[in-house]
């Protein structure tokens, strides 16, 4: 078995820090926000957020 390439292990850690820090912070204050503005930039950055994860955990790994 192949050990998981540094760059991997990397982005699973930044990505995992993006999803705590969106799930505890962001996310909830940005969907809530009485803004239409605020309230698109969250759904946006949810959506960015499983399109890394799509790109993440959407093929095998290696």
């Amino acid at each position: 078995m192949q050990p998981t390439p540094r760059h991997r292990r990397a982005s699973l850690g930044l990505f995992a820090v993006c999803v705590a820090l969106y799930l505890g912070l962001l996310g909830p204050w940005l969907i809530s926000a009485p803004s239409t503005l605020a309230v698109a930039a969250g759904l946006i950055l949810l959506v960015a957020l499983l399109a890394w994860a799509w790109r993440l955990f959407g093929r095998p790994f290696n």
